[in-house]
């Protein structure tokens, strides 16, 4: 018996091994026929955006090519393929993404095992609003099987949407600092609604020819009064680009002298008043290459207004309530009114009643029928 439960299991665990290499090979199959030109992805944005495919590095046995891009400005993703014409497994890591000069959190890490090819999409993950994808630039690291780097490299695509030119656009928001090469923006307080924590908004350029790093931890935060904020910053921002970050306050954590309690955010409550905390400060170190400190300085934020992030959305869903509500009454209203007629009608003979009541039970069956459909879709 216990022969029989061992060979159960053995061959139980073939047939999953089975699955994975046969789905490997499908998708290596796959990718192979693209290769050869013998299938046709179409690579279009939905607003009609294309990009060429292009190979972006073809050296040391290693060809990577990107292939297109698709999905919205919004939701776009770019597909890249990794050919290994080597004798050992080869590793691909893009660390960095900048989009129409952007930095974006975007990034991949794949692997290829030897004389062999795969191809993998990668989601655009866009920190500001776009109206349409231009340029994309892509930092690269090639490895061996040991993770040795074979080589690093650069590239920047352009797509059908690139006019020649990116905007030369002024960071939103009031200007905090200035200089070095670098310019930081405060773009606003956002209250999340139905949550305590409200999202400090900045934006910052970074025109040197070097990444830098911008961090504030500890009592580097501190309200009006000199209260400290449990709050902390750590970005890096890409050498020529720009970038888009928040930095979160818990207002439970704000002790408010004038009510002499913290300020424990309620159900009800939809908007937190700064306005008694300000001005706010923040000690800010940037360093160059993570380990030269560029400068140090302290801004201030006295910017009190808080935006109530998804309140035009909220405001229209309540409107959209309200009509629906009110077209719901006002077809009761109608239905009541047409009841007594209905019965009048229905009231001609004792079989005609009996009808009418039969038409009336099977109408209820059939709306409950369409109710319970109704429901299986939205559950599905």
């Amino acid at each position: 018996m216990k022969r029989f439960m061992t060979l159960c299991l053995a061959a139980a665990l073939c047939l999953g091994l089975v699955g994975c290499a046969s789905s490997e090979k499908q998708n290596l199959k796959e990718t192979l026929d693209e290769a050869n030109g013998y299938t046709t992805v179409d690579y279009t944005m939905s607003d009609g955006t294309t990009l060429d495919k292009t190979v972006i590095y073809d050296k040391n046995g290693l060809v990577v090519t990107v292939l297109g891009l698709e999905g919205s400005v919004d939701n776009g993703y770019l597909t890249v393929r990794l050919e290994n014409n080597t004798s050992s497994e080869a590793q691909m890591y893009i660390s960095g993404v900048q989009v129409n000069g952007w930095d974006t959190s975007s990034s991949m890490w794949k692997e290829v095992s030897k004389n062999s090819m795969g191809r993998w999409s990668m989601y655009l993950y866009n920190n500001v609003e776009w109206d349409s994808i231009q340029t994309i630039k892509l930092e690269c690291e090639l490895m061996d099987g040991d993770y040795d780097t074979i080589d690093t490299f650069t590239t920047t695509l352009e797509t059908s949407a690139y006019t020649g030119e990116l905007p030369d656009e002024e960071l939103p928001g009031d200007v905090l600092y200035e200089g070095d090469g670098i310019t930081l923006t405060f773009g606003g307080f956002q209250q999340e609604r139905y949550s305590s924590y409200t999202k400090m908004q900045f934006y910052v350029e970074n025109t040197r020819s070097k990444s830098v790093t911008l961090e504030g931890v500890g009592d580097g935060f501190r309200l009006a009064d000199g209260q400290e904020v449990d709050a902390s910053l750590y970005e890096m921002v890409s050498a020529g680009a720009k970038d888009a970050f928040y930095i979160y306050i818990d207002q439970d954590d704000i002790y408010n002298p004038e009510t002499r309690a913290y300020e424990y955010y309620g159900e009800d409550d939809e908007n937190f008043d700064w306005t008694a905390f300000m001005p706010f400060e923040m000690d800010l170190t940037c360093y160059e290459n993570y380990s030269t400190v560029l400068f140090t300085t302290t801004v201030t934020i006295e910017d009190t207004s808080v935006e109530i992030v998804d309140e035009d959305e909220a405001a229209e869903w309540d409107e959209e309530a309200e009509a629906e509500s009110a077209a719901a009454k006002a077809a009761q209203e109608e239905a009541a009114q047409a009841e007594p007629a209905e019965e009048d009608e229905a009231i001609v003979t004792d079989d005609g009643e009996t009808a009418a009541q039969e038409d009336t039970d099977a109408d209820v069956a059939e709306e409950e029928t369409v109710t319970a459909v109704t429901e299986d879709v939205r559950t599905a």
